[in-house]
C-alpha cells in the first residue's frame, strides 16, 4: 500500500503517517472536538461542512484561523443552544465570545439592533434572552 498517496478524509491532504485517515490539521481538530464531548451527530454535521465548504464559519462563511489561538478568528465550537452538546458548530472566536449565551436567532436580533444604532441611531428594543444566566457580583 503507497501510504504517500492516501489523503486526509475531511480535506484531502495527505495523511500524517500510515495508520491514520487525517493529516495533522485534521486530526488535531477531531481530537479537539473528542474532548469537548460534542455529540456524535454534531460531530458529522461539523465533518460534512468541513469536507463541502473547508474550515469556514458555519454562521458567516468566514475563513477560520486554524493555527493561531491568539487570533479572534481562531477556529471554535459553538453550542448553538447554550450547554447543549447536541448542536454544535464551527465557528471562530470572537463570534463566539459575543454570541455567549444567546440562541442563534437572539444573537442575530441583537447584532440587527446594533446595526440599526449605529447606523441610524435608532433606540435599541431590549428583548430578554432565554439563556443569560450570569450573576451579580456582590460589590
Amino acid at each position: 500500500m503507497k501510504t504517500h498517496l492516501r489523503k486526509c478524509v475531511l480535506c484531502g491532504k495527505p495523511v500524517f503517517s500510515p495508520k491514520s485517515n487525517h493529516c495533522y490539521r485534521c486530526r488535531e481538530f477531531t481530537r479537539r472536538m473528542n474532548s469537548r464531548q460534542i455529540h456524535k451527530e454534531a460531530v458529522k454535521e461539523i465533518e460534512d461542512h468541513v469536507r463541502r465548504h473547508g474550515f469556514v464559519c458555519q454562521y458567516t462563511g468566514h475563513v477560520l484561523n486554524m493555527t493561531d489561538p491568539k487570533s479572534p478568528f481562531y477556529y471554535v465550537f459553538d453550542h448553538m443552544i447554550p450547554g447543549d452538546n447536541r448542536k454544535v458548530v464551527l465557528t471562530f472566536a470572537l463570534l463566539n465570545e459575543m454570541k455567549s449565551d444567546m440562541t442563534p436567532e437572539e444573537f442575530r436580533y441583537y447584532v440587527l439592533q446594533f446595526a440599526k444604532f449605529f447606523t441610524t441611531g435608532a433606540k435599541i428594543i431590549q428583548k430578554k434572552l432565554k439563556y443569560w444566566v450570569r450573576l451579580a457580583s456582590k460589590n
